[in-house]
């Protein structure tokens, strides 16, 4: 009895082994399908949100970081001498390129000659000016002193005078009172029957005769007073008087220093002008001898277009020596068809991703957009121009807000190279 037992037992788990391996291919069904589920949910998902990014995001087709491209022209005409200027190189702010030298420049020299010889004939004038000043001063101080005297011996001339005419109106007033007692005397006599009244009239009429000539000195008086106080101010009342000769050679002698302190002024507003444009001729002939080319800026050499030896090369001026790119001055450029305009702005932000194996991300903004590239000529400021094969685009600059790369030889601050720039 005790054998059968595990008989059953095995015969048992041999039964139930087929619906072990159905569970578990069942549940290895189920695990597969619920994957498969979720891949493609996954997959849903993940073109859902490209196609959201496509909608919502522009993308451009092309792009790359480009800087403001500066180029040194030859201020004047004359001999080129350029120091070792490689391309790629760091020039720092105020660095010295090269000089041009010009020893000759006929023109200017010519130009300066006459300038001088004006200058030294307008400083001759001016002392022979000076000189007739002096003379002519010196003359009217001699004058003067003689006009002095002069008015001096006249007014002693009227005082005298005047003093000679109060003594006789003194002498005709005594009269006068002598004729008036005299006439009062005979009159009252003549009234007593003392004389005869011809004698009284007699006595009378000399009375007013004494009068009259009392009233003529007086005349006199005043008119000796008033002359010596013209004279004594330098007018004279009598028309029949003339000034005499100093006075006379006094006022032309005036005339004459208001007319040469006239030309005095004139001759020396000439100098001055002469003065300055002999000193800007000077300056612009030392210009055109000798130009000092200097680096405007901390830049990388983009290009270089002359090539001197120790001897030099001529240039003319306004020819194009070398070319500096500012690193300051960096932005990306990105061309987006122009169906997206509607999906940019100005101050949109933006991501510029370079495509060098850096992986190196800036953020920026959009800081203009411009059309019609392909149809126009444009980018002649810039590094890099716009492609002008490609029609239809619009050209959009990015300016970079950490674009914080070191200045290195080679490298030209990244300028050139490709990027992908993505606007939000």
């Amino acid at each position: 009895m005790s054998p059968a037992k595990p008989k059953k037992a095995s015969l048992t788990l041999f039964q139930n082994q087929p619906q072990k391996d159905a569970v578990q291919n069942n549940l290895r069904r189920d695990f597969f399908r619920l994957l498969r589920i979720i891949f493609g949910l996954g997959l849903f998902v993940f073109a859902g949100h490209l196609f959201w990014q496509r909608q919502t995001r522009v993308i451009s087709r092309v792009g790359y970081i480009n800087a403001e491209l500066i180029t040194i022209y030859a201020p004047i005409t004359g001999t080129l001498h350029l120091e070792r200027v490689d391309v790629g190189n760091v020039l720092p702010q105020g660095f010295t390129i090269g000089a041009i030298t010009n020893e000759r420049n006929p023109q200017l020299e010519i130009d300066v000659e006459n300038l001088r010889s004006r200058l030294l004939l307008a400083q001759n004038q001016l002392k022979s000016v000076n000189k007739r000043l002096n003379n002519r001063q010196r003359l009217v101080d001699f004058l003067t002193k003689k006009a002095k005297k002069q008015i001096a011996l006249d007014i002693e001339f009227f005082r005298a005078n005047l003093e000679r005419a109060r003594h006789e109106l003194q002498q005709a007033q005594a009269n006068l009172e002598l004729a008036r007692k005299e006439a009062q005397r005979f009159s009252r006599l003549a009234q007593e029957g003392a004389v005869s009244q011809q004698r009284a009239d007699q006595a009378i009429a000399e009375m007013r005769a004494a009068e009259a000539l009392v009233a003529s000195r007086q005349a006199e008086v005043d008119r000796s007073l008033s002359a010596l106080i013209a004279t004594q101010q330098g007018l004279q009342l009598d028309s029949a008087r003339t000034f005499s000769f100093p006075q006379i050679r006094l006022l032309d002698l005036q005339r004459e220093i208001t007319d040469l302190a006239q030309e005095k002024r004139e001759i020396q507003v000439s100098l001055l002008v002469l003065e300055q444009e002999l000193r800007k001729a000077q300056m612009q002939l030392h210009l055109q001898r000798e130009a000092k080319l200097k680096s405007p800026i901390k830049g990388v050499v983009w290009s270089v277009n002359i090539r001197t030896g120790e001897l030099g090369v001529p240039v003319s001026a306004g020819t194009a020596i070398l070319q500096l790119i500012d690193c300051k001055e960096v932005w990306a450029t990105a061309l987006v068809a122009e169906r997206a305009n509607r999906k940019l702005r100005l101050g949109q932000p933006a991501e510029v991703k370079l495509l060098d194996g850096s992986n190196r991300v800036y953020r920026g903004r959009v800081r203009s957009i411009r059309g019609g590239v392909g149809r126009m000529t444009a980018g002649s400021d810039v590094a890099v121009p716009p492609d002008e094969l490609v029609r239809n685009e619009l050209e959009v600059q990015v300016t970079l807000d950490d674009h914080g790369e070191e200045l290195s030889d080679g490298r030209f601050c990244s300028v050139g190279q490709s990027v992908e720039v993505v606007f939000f």
